[in-house]
């Protein structure tokens, strides 16, 4: 697929997602932002979100990831985030928990938790939920 776009998603442990695709849907903070071939140059701020990807032949990726940067230029996506997991290597059970946990430290105003590390592993949990939910669709 010479005529799609090179979407690469990279976290400090390595590369997550690179491939060829003829569509990607990136979670912006001003929202979602959907890039098709020869999209303007962009650079702006990943929020914790599902990233779509989608190749010609309707085949499908859905990544959580969790803040970062993205860079759109010459039909090449850059993601560099501080997570990401393909929603196919996301534990569900495992993320309602943690949305669980999370939601019980951000209730109990008089706990000892950092409030803003349990913000940060809510939004995470939901995400990494929502790619496993639009993946089974």
């Amino acid at each position: 697929m010479k005529d799609g776009i090179h979407l690469e998603i990279a976290t400090a442990g390595g590369t997550v997602y690179d491939d060829m695709v003829s569509y990607a849907e990136l979670p912006f903070s001003g929202g979602s932002v959907g890039v098709l071939r020869d999209h303007a140059p962009m650079l702006g701020a990943i929020e914790d979100g599902v990233v779509t990807a989608r190749k010609d032949s309707g085949e499908e990726s859905f990544i959580a990831v969790n803040l970062g940067v993205a860079n759109i230029v010459h039909n090449e996506v850059t993601l560099l985030v501080r997570t990401a997991e393909r929603a196919e290597d996301i534990d569900l059970p495992r993320a309602e928990a943690a949305e669980q946990r999370a939601r019980e430290r951000l209730g109990d105003k008089g706990g000892p938790w950092d409030r803003e590390r349990a913000q940060t592993a809510l939004h995470r949990a939901l995400a990494r939920q929502a790619a496993v939910r639009m993946m089974k669709k």
